[in-house]
């Protein structure tokens, strides 16, 4: 690997180096110091770097952290927002069970982690069924960090089948 001078690295590289030293073993020494002298130290997140050592204190997430197992109701309204929009422009005669089938949906969705898989894959099923063009909007839903954290292996069947995938 070749290294750019030692006062060229940045933060970010620091960091990497930093993981690849846990990942073989090697300890740093003394001198590899994360922060920006004009400005004062800097810590971003649960990650705290300082002086020759790394220490990690609190989670390191990729992008977003899902805390808690239940979901908050407006959080899901949000989020299934436009698969409502969908349901209220579906034939009348059809919407009341699609209505119907949303708010089983917000339900199980609102228990979080301890949602039922089958359920909400049936639900999801029913809904597309009964309105076809409701489809981009119920994989769209299940792409955002909170729904798919739910979506069990059936769900994700179901979505895929939904696709045509």
């Amino acid at each position: 690997m070749i290294l750019p001078p030692f006062h060229q690295r940045t933060a970010t590289y620091n960091l990497i180096l930093a993981c690849s030293a846990f990942r073989t073993n090697l300890i740093f020494q003394k001198g590899i110091e994360m922060g920006d002298e004009r400005s004062g130290a800097r810590q971003s997140g649960g990650v705290n770097i300082s002086g020759g050592t790394v220490t990690v204190g609190g989670d390191i997430v990729g992008r977003d952290k899902i805390v808690g197992t239940e979901i908050s109701r407006v959080q899901l309204d949000q989020i299934l927002r436009p698969i409502e929009e969908a349901v209220r422009t579906a034939p009348p005669e059809k919407q009341p069970e699609a209505m119907q089938k949303l708010e089983e949906l917000k339900a199980q969705a609102a228990k979080g982690e301890n949602a039922e898989d089958g359920v909400v894959a049936k639900l999801v099923k029913g809904l597309v069924g009964l309105i076809p063009g409701a489809v981009s909007a119920v994989v769209s839903a299940f792409a955002t960090p909170l729904l798919g954290g739910i979506a069990g292996p059936v769900t994700k069947h179901v979505l895929n089948e939904i696709q045509g995938k």
